[in-house]
């Protein structure tokens, strides 16, 4: 079986959407996190709502960490259940995701090599994101998502062809349709459900459309290399999140890696998942989307008031039904604050609820999106540092 070496050398770039908020990091994100404001913990939970453990630890009570999770036993010595989850606290996960984006936990990319009944061999990068909020439109909502690419090799261990993760599918193509850095996979993760793509654009997905601009930051991560058993978190069994559908357009917070069929059984992963002839040079047209809204913005209180203002409504044109606005620094490396807001007219204003900083310059992107998921390209202006206000 081939080493790290191998794995680093095809280790993907990951092109984010300009309105992405959750960027691949370490799961310790979600069993370390303590809230500055509140002082609450994360917890690990049994399926009854007892807890087994916190991320603050205390004199009753073990602390809660990646390596406190195994494959049977605890670091207490109690026992797994396959029921066990990991419980996030609080609602606002953009913040918290912005919070936990920092030092040792920052962009993080898990190797597998996995092998089919052929002996032909599979190069898995796992990412994790602290949420899903597909679309930002309510659609697929989950705290804890697991996602993934492969890349499939030849008897000479040179890629073939890859395999990209999209919900409960995904897509392949042949190694030469592949964009590459040299020889490292470019994927585009699509904004809200970090599927992963070969392209970017907006894609078909269940429900609603996925998006995937390419437009945010460029990562090369820090991999890590994981197996069926090591370390002893990607043997555990539970759930990443707390998160229990409650209808076809929910899901539950997944499993880790090493508890989904792709992880063992990379070649009906890559059978299965729909194949790209080539890439399009000129792509299928995308149904109408609402128009481009016209924003202005200034700060007020300590956060950013965003106006609005879209055309006359024309025949054929989608309505808008969701304002989606995010703001941006370029003095920090912070994934970009992205939050949904309902469209109550042909004008308005809607509040940002992220704290800003007086001494820091933010960039403001706000698209419409119809019912049906379509939206519009995202419109931009600059938010002053100080008083005044900025406009398209």
């Amino acid at each position: 079986m081939p080493g790290p070496e191998l794995l680093e050398r095809h280790l993907p770039v990951l092109r984010y959407d300009s309105l992405g908020s959750f960027l691949a990091d370490s799961p310790a994100v979600l069993t370390d996190r303590v809230s500055p404001a509140s002082g609450e913990a994360n917890l690990l939970k049994r399926a009854d709502g007892s807890v087994l453990a916190s991320a603050k630890g205390g004199r009753r009570r073990p602390r809660l960490a990646l390596g406190f999770l195994g494959a049977a036993a605890y670091g207490d010595g109690a026992a797994v259940a396959r029921s066990d989850y990991l419980d996030a606290v609080g609602s606002d996960y953009v913040a918290q995701a912005r919070e936990m984006h920092r030092g040792r936990y920052v962009d993080r990319a898990f190797g597998h090599v996995a092998s089919d009944s052929d002996g032909a061999l599979y190069l898995q990068y796992w990412f994790f994101y602290l949420y899903n909020d597909k679309a930002f439109l309510g659609f697929g909502l989950h705290e804890g998502d697991w996602e993934m690419v492969q890349i499939k090799l030849g008897p000479d261990e040179r890629p073939e062809a890859m395999t990209f993760a999209q919900h409960t599918h995904g897509q392949r193509c042949g190694w030469p349709l592949v964009e590459r850095r040299g020889q490292r996979p470019v994927v585009y993760v699509a904004r809200g459900s970090q599927a992963s793509y070969p392209s970017a654009g907006r894609h078909k997905a269940p429900v609603v459309p996925d998006y995937a601009d390419g437009r945010g930051a460029e990562v090369s991560p820090t991999l890590e290399v994981i197996s069926e058993t090591e370390p002893g978190w990607a043997a555990w069994p539970g759930r990443w999140g707390s998160t229990k559908a409650r209808n076809r357009l929910e899901a539950n917070s997944p499993r880790g890696p090493a508890h989904q069929e792709k992880f063992s059984d990379p070649a009906t992963f890559h059978e299965e998942a729909d194949e790209l002839e080539r890439l399009r040079a000129a792509p299928e047209p995308p149904p109408p989307a609402p128009p481009q809204p016209t924003i202005a913005a200034r700060r007020e209180g300590g956060r950013a008031i965003v106006a609005y203002r879209f055309p006359r409504r024309r025949a054929g044109v989608p309505e808008p039904a969701t304002l989606v606005v995010s703001l941006d620094s370029p003095d920090d490396a912070l994934p970009p604050a992205t939050y949904a807001h309902a469209v109550e007219g042909p004008a308005g204003e809607v509040e940002h609820p992220l704290a800003l900083e007086e001494d820091r310059a933010y960039e403001v992107l706000a698209s419409a999106a119809d019912v049906d998921g379509n939206a519009s390209e995202p419109a931009m202006t600059r938010l002053p540092e100080a008083g005044g206000q900025t406009g398209t």
